[in-house]
């Protein structure tokens, strides 16, 4: 994974509302769940879910999902005029995955110096 994008990623997630955004989605499907009639498939939850769980303003909770979107780790699904947000598949676990080499690579480092 490249080093800007693990920064971004990291950075999106440093901020506690956009951490409680993406425990929120992480949990689906819920009954706020939006599902594909014709397959089934989940689109994610609307945006007034989010700002009622949350807690946040419309405008504040635009902003967080923004951020997180541009950090790759947030999709919106188009469904007519309404959009329904879900973790990208595969993001956190890249992240999760590029830290752990990361902490493999120092326990390495570290073992050698020592």
């Amino acid at each position: 994974m490249k080093h800007d994008l693990v920064q971004g990623r990291l950075e999106a997630l440093a901020h506690p509302a956009r951490i409680t955004i993406v425990r929120l989605l992480a949990e689906l499907p819920d009954e706020h769940t939006a599902f594909d009639p014709r397959c089934g498939s989940a689109y994610g939850v609307c945006f007034c879910h989010l700002k009622e769980k949350t807690g946040l303003s419309g405008p504040t909770v635009s902003h967080h999902l923004r951020i997180l979107r541009e950090a790759g780790l947030v999709e919106g699904v188009r469904v007519g005029r309404w959009t329904y947000f879900r973790l990208k598949p595969g993001a956190l676990e890249a992240l999760a995955h590029e830290l752990l080499r990361l902490a493999r690579q120092a326990e390495g480092a570290f073992a050698k110096a020592v």
